[in-house]
């Protein structure tokens, strides 16, 4: 079955020798800027566990990031524990179940690169074909002025996605690279574009879909929820939420929702969508 990978990478500790040439050094970070960083992954992870994806790390890396917890723990309280932890919600590191192989060469645009990140992404990009989509996730590791970048495995090209450690980029990369991607089909009872909706057979009002299939379809892709039963967004062509009920795995369909009836949609979504259209 098709999914999402997602892969994080991290800069490296300014007296860590051995990195890939293109990660950033850094000095000792404070216990508040660390406690921040890590408060943001998790939030991240939260966001996105309705998403079907696989989320990987590098454990040398991690290490080269974390030296100085390592060398200064007493300075550092639970900080490395916590770090730790939150990696493990993340997911794996690659390096249990490595597929690049030594036999190949590969490229950051045309420096030759070797057991890094950016070539295992590579090669699993080559070895899916378009079954799975990839993600590069750039904790300010590296210097990136786009949205991707460009691989090499021999004398095969590759563009790999990359997007900053942010919630709201991210998401926008699964709206439209979600594998498999949600499909909306067109209720009847609720209408389309104001018009058509009908009583249920109980006789009780029905909520009206207020503008068209294509429109909602597009809703559908940006719409998030506590799970996967009920997703809302915010219709800024309405100016009202809109919500989608699955119907099976991956489909949809919505209506949309009179005022008084947007208390049930919980207070932290409606912060999200809030977030996610600014």
């Amino acid at each position: 079955m098709g999914h999402s990978e997602l892969f994080i990478m991290f800069p490296s500790y300014e007296e860590v020798e051995e990195k890939p040439h293109y990660i950033k050094s850094v000095d000792v970070m404070s216990v508040e800027e660390l406690s921040k960083m890590v408060s943001r992954l998790e939030e991240i992870i939260c966001f996105f566990q309705n998403e079907n994806y696989d989320g990987y790390y590098d454990g040398k890396n991690v290490q080269a990031f974390l030296c100085p917890l390592e060398i200064a723990e007493d300075y550092y309280p639970n900080m490395q524990t916590r770090f730790r932890v939150m990696m493990k919600q993340w997911g794996e590191n690659w390096r249990n179940d490595r597929k690049q192989s030594d036999t190949e060469k590969y490229y950051y645009y045309h420096m030759e690169i070797k057991d890094d990140t950016l070539c295992e992404l590579t090669k699993r990009k080559k070895d899916s074909g378009d079954e799975c989509a990839f993600l590069l996730i750039n904790q300010e590791a590296f210097s990136c002025y786009e949205d991707r970048i460009r691989t090499k495995c021999n004398d095969d090209d590759f563009e790999i996605e990359v997007r900053k450690a942010e919630i709201k980029s991210i998401a926008q990369w699964f709206e439209s690279n979600r594998i498999p991607q949600r499909c909306f089909r067109l209720n009847p009872k609720h209408g389309e574009l104001g018009k058509g909706a009908h009583p249920s057979n109980k006789g009780e009002k029905v909520s009206v879909l207020m503008c068209s299939r294509g429109e909602a379809g597009n809703l559908l892709k940006k719409a998030i929820g506590e799970d996967l039963k009920t997703l809302y967004f915010y219709d800024t062509n309405y100016n009202h939420y809109i919500e989608f009920k699955r119907e099976s795995e991956n489909v949809y369909h919505a209506f949309h929702l009179e005022k008084t009836d947007e208390q049930r949609i919980p207070n932290k979504i409606k912060e999200a969508i809030r977030m996610l259209s600014e």
